[in-house]
Order: structure tokens, then C-alpha cells, then sequence
């Protein structure tokens, strides 16, 4: 009897030192060296822009035609090519006269230049030319240059000309058969310079004058220059 009621107060009192035990946290510290999954790099979305607007450094957004063209070139048809006034609407302004550059050019020589100015059908390979047509040996010079590059090539319209220039041109008209003969040329480089009015007859819807233009050399006698152009 004695030692069941030792047995149940030594059961009690370990219970009540239990539950009076105060409670401890144990922390559970992760390994610093455990290795993180990487990203791959962000890849931000490509927009087919040429220029962005709104940015002074990139300048004006600009639309893409469908086609995709070289940018700032534009190509011209045939029947685009016109004159300067009608191309552009502005007269460009012609250099200052370059009175030392032509005093150092002879106005005479020894040589003759020769040859035959026309059109030629691209219908039927007829040959049109005319007589009496006026033809002109033009220097080459920084100032005939300017007039060959701006006005013939590029289709601008020049302010008048120096009237300086008239005494170093040489002049010759055609014959029947548009045959020309240029008498005592000086050495050199010259624009030989020609112009034909023509209509149905080359292909055109009306008449229309075409002007031709050929840089030649001179350094002995020329002859058989022809100088020609292929229409409409």
C-alpha cells in the first residue's frame, strides 16, 4: 500500500517539472553556399523603328514603304526627268565668274572638230536631226562644271550667266544632214553642247526641245563625234 501511493506521487511530480520546463526554440540555419538557379539575360522586344520621334539626336520618325527602297535615294523614271523649275521650284545660284581661270585658256588654235548632232528613235532606229541647229564648244572650267553637274545632270535651274563667258564659246550650225565643223579649237577639254526640237516624230506626245551634251578632248583633230540620244 505504501509503495503504490510512492509510485503515484513521484509519476505527478515529474509531470508537473515537465510541464513547468520552459519551452526552448531551436533555429534551423540554412548553408550560405547553396547555389541560386540563374536567369538567362533579358532580351528587350525589337521594334522596327528608323528614326524615333520626339528625339532631337535622332531627328523625325520617317514611314517605311512596303517595297523597302534604299533610304535618300530616289530613283527617277524616264518621264520624271525634266527641267530645273519644274524639279525643285528654286533657282540655284551660279559661282562668281572666275575671270584668272579663263584668262589662262587660248581662244584660238589649230584644230578642227567635226561630226553629226540627232535624235534617235527607240521605236524604229530612225535617225532625226535638223538644220541650222546651234552648237557651242564650251570650256571645261570650275564655272562650266558647275552649270554641267547642277543644271544638266542635276536638273537645277542656274541664276543668268556671266556674259563674259560669250568670248570663249565657239559657235557652229549644223548643215542638211546635222553635220557640224568647229574651225581653230585650242587645246583641251571642252562640253560640246547641242539641242533638238522634236515631237511625235521621236515618240513624244508633243514637241519638246532635248538638249545634248558631250565632254570631249581635244589635243589633234576630232573628227566623226557623234552627238546623239536615243528617245522617247
Amino acid at each position: 500500500m505504501f509503495r503504490r501511493k510512492y509510485t503515484i506521487l513521484l509519476i505527478t511530480a515529474i509531470g508537473f517539472t515537465a510541464c513547468s520546463t520552459k519551452p526552448q526554440t531551436i533555429t534551423v540555419s540554412q548553408n550560405s553556399g547553396t547555389i541560386q538557379p540563374m536567369k538567362g539575360p533579358i532580351t528587350a522586344p525589337i521594334k522596327e523603328e528608323i528614326l524615333i520621334k520626339n528625339n532631337p539626336n535622332l531627328g523625325t520618325r520617317v514611314s517605311v514603304p512596303k517595297n523597302r527602297p534604299t533610304l535618300g535615294i530616289k530613283v527617277l523614271d524616264s518621264n520624271e526627268v525634266t527641267s530645273g523649275s519644274e524639279l525643285n521650284g528654286e533657282i540655284m545660284e551660279r559661282m562668281p565668274f572666275p575671270a584668272d581661270e579663263y584668262s589662262r585658256l587660248k581662244k584660238t588654235g589649230r584644230y578642227t572638230i567635226s561630226g553629226k548632232i540627232y535624235l534617235q528613235s527607240s521605236i524604229n532606229d530612225e535617225k532625226i536631226t535638223d538644220k541650222k541647229l546651234k552648237l557651242y564648244l564650251n570650256p571645261v572650267t570650275s564655272y562650266s562644271q558647275q552649270w554641267y553637274q547642277q543644271s544638266y545632270l542635276g536638273g537645277y535651274k542656274l541664276s543668268p550667266v556671266d556674259k563674259r563667258l560669250n568670248n570663249y564659246l565657239k559657235v557652229d550650225y549644223t548643215t542638211d544632214g546635222g553635220e557640224f565643223r568647229f574651225f581653230g579649237v585650242p587645246r583641251g577639254e571642252y562640253y560640246l553642247i547641242g539641242q533638238i526640237s522634236c515631237g511625235e516624230k521621236c515618240g513624244f506626245s508633243k514637241r519638246k526641245s532635248t538638249r545634248l551634251v558631250k565632254e570631249i578632248s581635244v589635243g589633234s583633230n576630232v573628227s566623226d563625234i557623234e552627238l546623239m540620244k536615243i528617245v522617247p
